[in-house]
């Protein structure tokens, strides 16, 4: 495992190293600056390019992102040949500077320098992992904007082209990388699903979310593939936020934290080192949130009986204006009672419904904005 990954890595490097050559002569005015063409995509419609890599087996060009969604860049029959292709933002070359030798004994210093550049997808084709056609595709949710991609050939002056395919679909429900650090965070609305991935160079999501009213924010994370995932949020001060509980069944993640009104942020973080040792070297995943109002007191329902069918009655007091009340008949909420929404600190709701012999009601609260709280029983 320690090899195929050492093999791994050392290409991927062999394509930051390529990239970081390129991009730098491309953006200095001198003679030996590269040609970089760019490539202009269309909104949900495919792009094919065939291209040919250059003297020095490396192909550069820019591809513009006219809109924000699903990036998705494909090798178009590669057969054999030994290849690489990456996603780049800019970066400075600086941060190679440490890597004297491509051997085994940097294998911690070059999977450090590949942590810090902003490859956001790669696709690879090679006898080292017996050419697999999964590798030959990758999609990544992207924000509009440039980016550059870098195709390097690895086999030594053979097959100098190449034919690569892009796709962009149009949306709002994907991430938007880079979103490595809380500064990039991608935006997120409650209540909606995002998709989002992980590779082995990007292990690290930010999503920043408004809680519009004090309530318990929930998190729900669903894998493809079974892999380690952590849970984290940070408040406007990127403090870590205490008391996140986050419980895991087989490929799902959910958390649960009480969270005043205010901005916060959720970091999703996969285990590289896991996904190594997995089936596959990137996971897809998906993340929504909610805000639920917190379950109502025992001690602030009151009911009233035996007064007759007119003048039974809930009291549920301690409420903030705006909230809805609602009366059940069972635990599982199927048969509504009453419905009210107050302005006050307080609601009244008649019942003709109420057992004269006394009898269970299960009652919730819903702030304004956010969900139902769950359910209380209380016993009258």
């Amino acid at each position: 495992m320690r090899k195929k990954r050492f093999n791994f890595i050392k290409m991927m490097l062999a394509l930051v190293v390529a990239f970081a050559f390129a991009f730098g002569a491309s953006t200095n005015n001198t003679e030996a600056a590269t040609k970089v063409e760019t490539i202009s995509l269309t909104k949900n419609k495919q792009k094919t390019v065939n291209r040919k890599f250059n003297k020095d087996q490396i192909d550069i060009m820019k591809v513009t992102v006219p809109a924000d969604g699903l990036f998705t860049m494909k090798l178009d029959n590669p057969k054999k040949r030994e290849m690489g292709i990456a996603l780049f933002s800019e970066f400075d070359p600086i941060l190679l500077e440490d890597i004297e030798n491509i051997d085994e004994s940097n294998l911690d210093i070059m999977d450090s320098a590949l942590m810090d550049v902003e490859i956001l997808g790669y696709a690879i084709n090679s006898e080292i992992f017996d050419y697999d056609k999964t590798m030959h595709t990758f999609s990544v949710g992207l924000k509009k904007g440039t980016y550059y991609v870098l195709a390097m050939n690895l086999d030594e002056g053979k097959n100098k082209n190449y034919t690569a395919k892009f796709t962009l679909k149009a949306s709002s429900s994907y991430e938007k990388e880079a979103n490595n650090t809380i500064k990039q965070a991608t935006s997120i609305k409650l209540n909606k699903t995002y998709n989002a991935s992980f590779n082995l160079f990007d292990t690290d999501d930010y999503y920043k979310v408004t809680v519009p009213k004090s309530g318990y924010l929930k998190l729900n994370v669903n894998q493809k593939y079974k892999t380690k995932f952590k849970l984290k949020v940070l408040d406007a001060k990127k403090k870590t936020v205490k008391g996140l509980k986050v419980t895991k069944s087989n490929k799902s993640y959910n958390g649960s934290v009480y969270l005043s009104k205010g901005t916060y942020y959720i970091k999703v973080n996969g285990d590289m080192m896991d996904l190594m040792d997995s089936m596959s070297d990137r996971v897809s995943y998906t993340l929504k949130t909610s805000v639920k109002t917190k379950t109502p007191k025992k001690s602030t329902v009151k009911v009233i009986n035996k007064k007759g069918t007119k003048n039974d009655k809930v009291i549920v007091s301690n409420l903030q204006s705006g909230s809805t009340v609602k009366i059940y008949a069972d635990a599982s909420k199927k048969k509504t009672l009453a419905t009210k929404t107050k302005s006050g600190k307080s609601a009244t709701i008649r019942l003709k419904s109420l057992n004269s012999k006394g009898g269970k009601l299960y009652i919730t609260v819903k702030k304004a904005g956010i969900s139902e709280s769950a359910a209380v029983r209380v016993n009258y």
